[in-house]
């Protein structure tokens, strides 16, 4: 049922679908402490999608009076009294719907399930598991939602609210307020090595270093593991492993060979920020391990997408793909398999848990870390080593002003957990951030939603015209840069952009295996991709003056087999017989590659270039390993993972 391929979606349609889902994000927004505050975003979002697509006042009328008619008549239709039995429902999540068995037996919850979803692995699952089952001990809807994981959090809840009203009871029997219980706490803790959070870099350290018999705690402050290790792609560049030289049986495959792609990467460097005369030390450091590093996961029970390119099947470069492959939870299961591996090993993870200070002698020598749980515990962890992997500051308005002040007006489809507490406590022991007031890479999203959509130009072949039907230009190659570069260019109405696109890529969009995933259909379950029956409706409905031409000009280089005005090679030929798909999308910036200036080891570093005693840094904490090398941010992932691998080294040999 939910492969099938996308109906077409008339205008009148997905005004009916922004005013239902207007109504249930105001629902959910009763739900839990974080939701207010989603709630309205959400429903300011949407307002604005449901305006941006030309709705007249008449029109909002008649479906205000539609949606309210047909409310009327559900209504009716709920018995007198409440019938007990199974309801399943759905509520959209992050991104799909979420489907949900509820049991209700004489004023009772009695079951509670998620059946179906489709939530990022290593985030949306944890609230698939955990907020049914919450709701049926506390008998109510207003569980708290589960820190790192609160999109699905309130979708679960507003299904099951959903499945209350229909069986006739009064939701609000079932909303009393569940609050975290609280304590006063104080423990005192004892260790070789305290990390600083527990996403890529922190996860991959704390086993390294409990592999070597080191007693290793680490904070979190989400009640989930990963940071934003599950909404990455999933790949690694293997050169030189067992792994790959298994596969490369003739030799021939280039950049799996360490010597070529630095050789590439060398290419990329941009002379203006070349500390070094191209001798790119941080990045030698990171690939020099990345195939031990795939080795080791490959040993310990870490599974691989099979490798290669196959004909209507996934696709390589020079990455290896977590299995079960790109985008459909490879990072997110490595995430839960390195959180419970080292819970296995005798590792601590102190799960909402916040560090609010580094611990230090008069000397500066950091010696461990004091914490906030937030059920109130107060831990001061004595340690002999710190390692800081606590993640970006995109979500730090200060951090963002003083670091990137040309950018902090605007918001990051990010981790929300990417707030940057370690960077002030590193700085205030003589720390410091480089790389920043660069360039910085965008992807592209829903308008609406901030629904992720950075690979659809690969999934759905399509155009992004600005707001006049203009195209925008290449965004194929180069394509992070070319977004950013396009939201903060005045010259191309920056504020909105629309993707234009036929019915043969809606379809490949339900079930694109090229890089293995089919994510992207939620467009069309959250009715954001809208279908016009012409080119000259769509121009009339969004206003876009010269999408005709865009679409001409796009369509005559496709036929010609000649790149187009832009450069863009391969362009896709967009069939207007039926009409046209138009989605509203905005080009988001995600992540800020200046961070804590470290060298090749992990230290953290002084401005004069000496170490802080004790204090190590990895991931996004520490900014971009290429960007310190002057080249542009590409290979996020890679590098949290070597460089945890590389700190987990240089502490375990300076204990």
């Amino acid at each position: 049922m939910r492969h099938e391929n996308p109906g077409k979606i008339s205008r009148r349609d997905f005004l009916k679908g922004s005013a239902a889902a207007l109504v249930s994000v105001a629902a959910a927004g009763t739900l839990g402490a974080c939701a207010p505050a989603a709630a309205a975003t959400e429903a300011e979002e949407t307002t604005a999608a449901v305006s941006a697509a030309g709705t007249t006042a008449a029109e909002t009328k008649a479906v205000a009076t539609e949606t309210a008619e047909t409310t009327a008549a559900e209504t009716a239709a709920v018995p007198a009294g409440p019938v007990d039995g199974k309801y399943v429902t759905k509520a959209m999540g992050h991104e799909n719907w979420i489907y949900v068995a509820t049991t209700i037996r004489e004023g009772k919850i009695t079951d509670c399930q998620v059946i179906s979803h489709e939530e990022t692995m290593g985030i949306g699952n944890f609230a698939c598991s955990r907020i049914p089952a919450a709701i049926v001990e506390h008998q109510s809807i207003n569980v708290p939602n589960i820190k790192g994981s609160s999109i699905s959090s309130m979708a679960v809840k507003a299904a099951v609210a959903e499945a209350l009203a229909k069986a006739g009871y009064d939701i609000a029997d079932f909303s009393r307020e569940i609050a975290t219980e609280t304590v006063s706490t104080k423990e005192e803790e004892d260790c070789e090595v305290v990390i600083m959070g527990a996403g890529t870099a922190g996860l991959i350290a704390a086993l390294r270093l409990l592999e070597k018999g080191r007693k290793v705690i680490v904070v979190e402050k989400n009640a989930i593991p990963g940071g934003s290790m599950a909404m990455v792609y999933g790949g690694f560049f293997c050169a030189d492993s067992e792994l790959i030289k298994t596969y490369d049986i003739t030799g021939t495959e280039g950049f799996y060979d360490l010597e070529t792609y630095m050789g590439f990467t060398k290419t990329l460097l941009k002379e203006e920020y070349d500390r070094y005369d191209g001798a790119m030390p941080y990045q030698t450091a990171c690939y020099s391990v990345s195939g031990k590093l795939v080795d080791w996961l490959h040993s310990i029970g870490v599974g691989f997408n099979t490798m290669g390119v196959y004909e209507q099947g996934t696709a390589y470069g020079a990455s290896a793909y977590l299995a079960p492959g790109c985008y459909k939870g490879g990072a997110g299961y490595l995430s839960m398999f390195l959180g419970q591996r080292i819970e296995k090993l005798g590792g601590i993870i102190h799960y909402s848990t916040s560090v609010d200070s580094l611990l230090k002698e008069e000397s500066g020598r950091v010696v461990g870390v004091t914490a906030k749980g937030d059920n109130g515990t107060a831990y001061t962890i004595h340690a002999g080593k710190v390692l800081l992997c606590s993640g970006g500051f995109a979500r730090n308005a200060e951090l963002m002003e003083k670091y990137y002040p040309q950018y902090s007006k605007y918001w990051f489809n990010c981790c929300s957990a990417s707030t940057g507490d370690a960077i002030p406590m590193a700085e205030e022991l003589g720390a410091y951030v480089e790389c920043g007031g660069r360039e910085l890479p965008a992807f592209l999203s829903t308008y609406a939603s901030k629904f992720e959509l950075a690979f659809m130009h690969y999934s759905t072949p399509g155009i992004i015209v600005n707001k006049t039907g203009d195209s925008i230009g290449n965004f194929i190659s180069d394509n992070h840069y070319s977004m950013g570069r396009a939201k903060v260019d005045e010259a191309t109405n920056g504020d909105t952009f629309y993707y234009i696109f036929d019915d043969a890529a809606a379809n490949s969009t339900s079930d694109f295996e090229r890089y293995g995933f089919d994510g992207y259909k939620a467009i069309f379950a959250k009715g954001e991709a809208v279908h016009y029956d012409s080119v000259e409706e769509c121009v009339q409905s969004l206003g876009l003056a010269n999408l005709a031409a865009s679409i001409d000009a796009n369509n005559a280089a496709s036929l010609s087999g000649e790149p187009d005005a832009f450069g863009r090679k391969n362009c896709p030929f967009i069939e207007t017989r039926e009409g046209v798909w138009a989605i509203r999308v905005d080009p988001t910036f995600y992540l800020t590659p200046a961070g804590l200036a470290i060298d090749t080891e992990a230290h953290v570093l002084r401005e004069d270039g000496s170490a802080i005693e004790n204090l190590y840094a990895a991931g996004d904490v520490a900014g971009s390993i290429e960007e310190k090398d002057g080249k542009p941010y590409g290979c996020g992932f890679i590098a949290a993972t070597t460089y945890g691998w590389i700190a987990a080294d240089t502490i375990d040999r300076e204990l």
